[in-house]
């Protein structure tokens, strides 16, 4: 009686071990699968993988491999710049001390186009991204002093000039309202504001239409100061 128990028990053993095994093989095998697949040109064999990538040979789902596959798939990968409309103030509180269009230049009192606006606030005022995207360049760049620009897609960029320190780096991705960096008076500039613009293709637009409240009218009908800048035409 126990010989036969114990020949049970071994039997039992075996079929465990057995099973433990072929598991294994199954997750290395499909570990093994994505690696190579990892080495080779990734557009064919992600096509070819992803009408079994999620059945073992079980025929039923294996979430290892769907996990292994998934964020192998992924890697390398980078979503694209969406097309993104500046839709927001890019300063909470301020006044308005320049308008867009023509002016007189305040550096050499002639008439001339101003690109953008001026935003005027305290030197340090926080200064926020109008919408998402890529941050381009973001340093010391002639008449707009510490400078920040930020494309939209679809040859949408937003500008930001006169600051006083930045708080992003080239190549950020930022969201709609994230600091990038706060008011100041560097560059070509008579005090502390933002010169702020919106350009398509390259040209200047109107940024005011993209940010238009109550809250922008009333800055309009505050009393203007002397903060006044943009770069040289």
């Amino acid at each position: 009686m126990t010989d036969s128990v114990v020949v049970l028990f071994k039997k039992a053993v075996s079929n465990v071990t057995a099973i433990a095994i072929f598991s294994s093989a199954v997750t290395f095998s499909s570990a093994a699968l994505a690696e190579e697949a990892a080495s080779s040109d990734a557009s064919i064999p992600v096509d070819a993988l992803k009408s079994q990538s999620g059945d073992s040979v079980f025929g039923d789902a294996d979430p290892a491999f769907k996990m292994i596959f998934k964020n192998w798939s992924s890697q390398g990968r980078k979503d694209p710049v969406r097309l993104t409309i500046p839709s927001r103030k890019p300063v909470a509180d301020f006044t308005l001390t320049s308008s867009y269009g023509f002016r007189s230049d305040p550096f050499r009192g002639r008439r001339a186009r101003h690109k953008g606006i001026d935003m005027a606030g305290p030197i340090g005022t926080p200064i926020y991204a109008t919408a998402d995207g890529i941050i381009g360049r973001a340093q010391w760049v002639r008449g707009y002093g510490k400078y920040i620009e930020i494309n939209h897609g679809n040859e949408i960029q937003t500008r930001y000039g006169h600051m006083s320190r930045l708080n992003v780096k080239p190549n950020a991705r930022v969201k709609s309202g994230d600091l990038i960096g706060f008011m100041g008076s560097t560059g070509r500039s008579t005090g502390s504001h933002l010169h702020y613009e919106v350009r398509i293709s390259g040209e200047a637009v109107n940024p005011i239409p993209f940010m238009q409240s109550n809250e922008f009218l009333i800055a309009q009908k505050k009393k203007p100061g002397k903060a006044l800048g943009g770069p040289v035409e």
